[in-house]
Parts: structure tokens; sequence; C-alpha cells
């Protein structure tokens, strides 16, 4: 993932995250965009272990955090946030697998949360699918700079050295792109939310 997450300035204590819950459980889009920040890259690396695949591991993450979101009202009645987190996450991994049922590996799926219809599934795959097409709009070299980043999961400074280019430029690039796809993605899908998750880790 990109080498750009400052967003370490201290450990959150239990206190912090139960407030943090609270305001995700009234519909703060900002204390969601904090959770994804802080929990975003976990997600993604437990998604990638399993499939294999940057852009798949991607679209696992958006399932995860927007079924995080769609069951906001809960939260608070979470007592350990971070194993809520994981089994919820192992169970849609296993899921997008087709794991029977009683496979050993199955995860008890936490309570009051259902795994994914196959319309929902279909819904975020689709959404995912536009911001691929917002990165296809974009200039060549920022298209370029941008996929590097976000799809194969590159560090500014290894583009940096595959293109020839500065650090200082690839961020450029990565902030006019950003610009652009926010602007894109909210005007094709009206969900901030959604904004939020698939720019995970950039804004």
């Amino acid at each position: 993932m990109p080498d750009q997450s400052p967003h370490t300035a201290r450990i959150p204590t239990p206190a912090d995250k139960r407030e943090l819950l609270a305001l995700v459980a009234e519909g703060d889009e900002n204390a969601f965009a904090r959770l994804v920040r802080e929990y975003g890259d976990t997600i993604f690396s437990q998604s990638l272990a399993f499939v294999k695949s940057v852009p798949q591991a991607e679209e696992l993450t958006q399932d995860i955090f927007m079924k995080v979101w769609r069951n906001r009202g809960k939260l608070v009645q979470v007592d350990n946030f971070d194993n809520w987190l994981f089994i919820l996450a192992r169970n849609l991994i296993f899921d997008s697998f087709k794991v029977k049922v009683n496979s050993p590996l199955q995860f008890a799926a936490p309570e009051g949360i259902d795994l994914l219809s196959p319309d929902l599934v279909a819904e975020e795959r689709d959404t995912y699918r536009l911001l691929l097409e917002g990165i296809a709009m974009l200039p060549e070299k920022r298209q370029q700079v941008f996929r590097m980043s976000r799809l194969e999961g590159m560090s500014h400074e290894q583009i940096a050295d595959a293109l020839g280019i500065h650090k200082v430029t690839v961020a450029q690039y990565i902030v006019k792109s950003l610009s652009f796809l926010k602007t894109y993605l909210e005007s094709h899908t009206g969900d901030t939310v959604l904004v939020i998750i698939l720019l995970r880790g950039l804004t």
C-alpha cells in the first residue's frame, strides 16, 4: 500500500475507541473516515493474504467497511471492536470463496450481522468498477501513477524510481487524481461514505 500514512500519532485507548464508535453509530462520516484510516490497511492486508490479488483485496475491503457502515447502529453494543471486525472480515472473505457452512475454517458470524447478500455484493462491485472507470479518465501520466500506487500497492519512492520522476511529482499527481476522482465518484454515486472507502488510505 502507499507509503503515506502519518495517521499514527498515538495508539487509541479503549475509551477513545468507544467514543469513536459512538460517533460512527450516530452517522458521523468524519468519524467513519477515521475508522477506515485506522483499520483499512489491516483489513486490506488480511484480504490480500487470502485472495492474492490487489484489486480483489480492495473490493473485499470495500465490502467489509460498507457492511460496518450499514450496521453502524449496532456498534455501541460491541465490547471488543477489533475482534468483531476481524470475525466480520474473515466471514466475508471466506464467503467470497463460497466456503461451506460446516468448514472448519468458518468463523461464527458476529451477533446481529448477516453476510452480504448477492445483490449487495454486486452493488459494491459495480461501485468499484466505477472507480476504475474514473481512473481511466485521468491524463495518461496521472493514471499510470495512480494505478501503480492504488492498484499495485507501490510506494511513492518505488513509483518515482520506476518512472524516473521526483517523489514530490508522484505526490502531486496523486493529489490531483484524488481531487478528480472524489468529484467524479460523488457525482455518480451521491454517496460520501463510498468515496471514503474507495479512496481509503489516500485521503
